[in-house]
């Protein structure tokens, strides 16, 4: 199996997810329309689902 690395852009969207959802996680931040809609951890882990396949497909 290739990995190749993602682009910065992918890598800067799936951080800031990641980190969007441990910020509100911990209290650190809110967005009262994103908690309504969403648990943290599904930020997290859709943080982390982009970063793993952006390694393997080329050009995400």
């Amino acid at each position: 199996m290739n990995l190749s690395a993602p682009q910065l852009i992918t890598w800067i969207i799936g951080v800031l997810i990641g980190l969007l959802g441990i910020f509100i996680q911990i209290d650190v931040m809110s967005v009262p329309a994103l908690e309504n809609l969403v648990r943290p951890f599904w930020l997290v882990a859709t943080g982390f689902v982009i970063l793993a396949v952006s390694n393997l497909f080329r050009r995400l």
